[in-house]
């Protein structure tokens, strides 16, 4: 390559201060799936995850799992399995031959057909936080989160360029029943995104409703046919499955929609104080359920996920972010594709109270195996403090800036300009620096926007603002940027129609 190829020199404009509110105001970009550049991290090898499955078998066969469901056993009455009660084991080779029909991948699809995604074989989603009860708002306090708090998260999440999944359940709105609330999270991750949606599991008729909003959208034989939703059921471990997740597990199924079958380990209380035993329990269980599911669907999509908790041995509380619960992250996805089925890990749970250094480590020992580990479906994007009890505004912008990293850190390394970058290094010369030319201004050298990479003079001038306050501030920005993206009228009436008929339907008293 010729010098004269390279582009002219050009001067710097506008400072750090212009080159932040560019940045700030920047058009939203959504990623594509996570396709890896580099390498997956392995801590073990192949006797390793044998001696894992092998420990898993002997739990299937000799131990069993509980189906506490009458419907789920009369299923597995089909198989040669053996049932005493509602304890069902299961020989190893029938177990894995149900197992083998599980698809190592599947497309799940959004209304907006630009953001239906892959799920598995290389690609890897991140979806949102999950499930609390509580945020952390704005001013900083703590309170029950509201179906506003729960369309703003959406709002951001779909606004968040790593992010390829919508809600679901992001918060739960406590000022809306207990009862109807699944209808209006649905109808949140269907108005205020259009990207793929998470489905509702906390009773058999939710599940029904939630099918029922997809036929809404997509027609009713693709909507039974295709996956739509991808949800998410938690065992009771160790080794019991209730009929409250089993209920919502057949219906996916039955209308070939995925569910994460994700045990709820935590190391030293429902699991072994082991990581490797940890695993083997969670395994037993997890592919127990996702086994069944073949019975009503053969090739049903299913993923494999554990949230990979410890316990804090000195208070029994559960902790999220410990070198424990990240080798079980590890481990997980080793065994995930040893059986050649999608797996979900957690990203960024933190167990402290707010978005402060504690919720930074905490929240990397989840971030870093997730994304080193290969796994396929990655929970918990942004927000989640006291060990997903609440989610946080500010933290869920630091942490989605965390992702939009990651991505980058993934793609691996670029070869593709060396012979430009010999020529501007040959431009440059001994002793000359490169700020100022063509190639470093136009190269993709990632920036954190929210950091504070100024002198401690200007940060002090700044008002010496907290990371925190730093997300808030962005997450205001944000809301003032967010634009709906398009959705037909005469859905929108449908839905809400929809919505309007089952609340009155449906008691808000048990």
């Amino acid at each position: 390559m010729n010098a004269s190829a390279v582009k002219p020199r050009r001067r710097r404009q506008g400072g750090s201060a212009a080159r932040r509110a560019a940045i700030a105001s920047a058009a939203i970009v959504h990623h594509p799936e996570i396709r890896r550049g580099i390498p997956l991290m392995e801590v073990t090898n192949r006797e390793g995850v044998e001696l894992i499955h092998d420990f898993a078998m002997r739990v299937v066969e000799q131990i069993g799992v509980e189906f506490q469901d009458a419907e789920s056993l009369a299923l597995w009455r089909k198989t040669g399995a053996e049932i005493d009660g509602d304890l069902v084991r299961l020989g190893r080779d029938e177990l894995l031959e149900l197992i083998g029909k599980i698809p190592s991948s599947y497309r799940h699809h959004a209304r907006n057909p630009e953001r239906t995604v892959t799920v598995g074989d290389g690609h890897t989603v991140v979806s949102p936080s999950y499930g609390a009860a509580f945020v952390r708002d704005m001013d900083g306090k703590r309170r029950y989160a509201t179906l506003d708090d729960l369309n703003a998260l959406q709002k951001l999440n779909h606004m968040a360029s790593t992010v390829h999944i919508a809600g679901g359940p992001i918060v739960e709105p406590v000022d809306v029943p207990v009862a109807h609330r699944h209808l209006h999270m649905a109808y949140s991750g269907l108005k205020f995104s259009d990207k793929p949606i998470i489905g509702n599991v906390t009773a058999r008729e939710r599940a029904d409703d939630t099918i029922e909003m997809m036929k809404l959208v997509f027609g009713d034989e693709f909507a039974t046919n295709n996956c739509c939703t991808t949800s998410l059921i938690n065992a009771n471990s160790p080794l019991v499955w209730d009929e409250t997740m089993l209920d919502a597990l057949k219906v996916y199924a039955a209308n070939n929609h995925a569910v994460m079958c994700s045990p709820f380990s935590m190391a030293a209380a429902s699991t072994p104080a082991s990581n490797v035993g940890t695993v083997g329990v969670v395994l037993a269980e997890a592919l127990m359920a996702m086994a069944l599911t073949q019975i009503i669907r053969p090739g049903a999509p299913m993923l494999f996920g554990v949230p990979a908790m410890t316990v804090a041995l000195n208070s029994g509380a559960p902790v999220h972010g410990s070198p424990d619960s990240a080798m079980v992250q590890f481990l997980a996805n080793a065994m995930a594709r040893f059986y050649d089925v999608p797996h979900r890990a957690i990203l960024n749970v933190a167990t402290s109270k707010s978005g402060d250094m504690q919720a930074a480590y905490d929240s990397m020992w989840g971030l870093f195996p997730a994304m080193l580990s290969g796994a396929d479906w990655l929970t918990m994007a942004g927000g989640m403090l006291e060990g997903a009890l609440t989610v946080g505004y500010g933290k869920a912008m630091i942490d989605f800036e965390q992702l939009d990293a990651f991505y980058h850190f993934l793609q691996g390394p670029d070869f593709s300009d060396l012979d430009e970058v010999f020529e501007v290094t040959k431009m440059v010369g001994p002793g000359g620096h490169f700020l100022g030319e063509t190639h470093t201004l136009e190269s993709n050298l990632f920036i954190f926007e929210s950091q504070h990479n100024n002198p401690y003079e200007q940060w002090e001038l700044d008002g010496k603002i907290e990371s925190e306050a730093v997300g808030v501030r962005k997450a205001k920005r944000w809301l003032e940027r967010y634009e709906p993206p398009p959705l037909d009228p005469a859905l929108d009436e449908a839905l809400l129609d929809f919505i309007a008929r089952r609340s009155a339907e449906i008691p808000t008293t048990f």
